[in-house]
């Protein structure tokens, strides 16, 4: 999937409604396995607000599997800002529990 852009075509935008599609029909929760697989798609750049839908299927995985598996999930993303707000987000649902 390339990184959102300015200079995004006609093409771009069927690939993006495409991806929205996919990952809108994968159901909650997740596995471990797609969790893996799914975390590895978070990119460096702006991703066409698809990172929310990412961020929502892999955080179907907390409470599905232990902390310390879901901790270590988080830590697989590449996206620097992302994995932070993963973290963040895992931090404060510890904290309620």
């Amino acid at each position: 999937m390339p990184g959102e852009s300015l200079a995004d075509d006609e093409r771009t935008d069927l690939l993006v409604e495409q991806y929205d599609e996919l990952l809108s029909g994968i159901e909650k929760p997740i596995t471990p396995e797609e969790g893996e697989v799914l975390i590895r798609l978070f990119p460096q750049t702006a991703f066409y607000d698809l990172q929310w839908d990412l961020l929502q299927l892999v955080e179907s995985l907390y409470g599905k599997i232990n902390n310390e598996e879901y901790f270590l999930l988080i830590q697989q993303c590449p996206s620097t800002e992302w994995r932070a707000a993963l973290s963040s987000r895992y931090e404060n649902a510890q904290k309620k529990h």
